[in-house]
């Protein structure tokens, strides 16, 4: 399988459509504060995508996710 290099305006596109309103990951970083400090963090993100999809290995720390499941209607049980 192979995955085209991302780039810092792909990584800048798809930040910015994050809604301020959802819950931060498993990291406790909301979206809000990662749009905000995108800038500073985003030649490292591009390094860390584009490593990982030349060396098909993905850090640890990227496969960990927080779900809560919400309760919508219906029986609880």
């Amino acid at each position: 399988m192979y995955c085209n290099p991302v780039s810092a305006e792909e990584i800048i596109n798809v930040l910015s459509r994050f809604q301020d309103n959802k819950s931060p990951g498993f990291d406790n970083i909301g979206s809000k504060l990662l749009k905000n400090v995108l800038y500073d963090i985003l030649q490292p993100l591009v390094y860390i995508y584009n490593l990982s999809f030349t060396t098909g290995l993905v850090p640890s720390k990227l496969k960990i996710a927080k779900v809560i499941p919400a309760y919508k209607k219906g029986e609880k049980k």
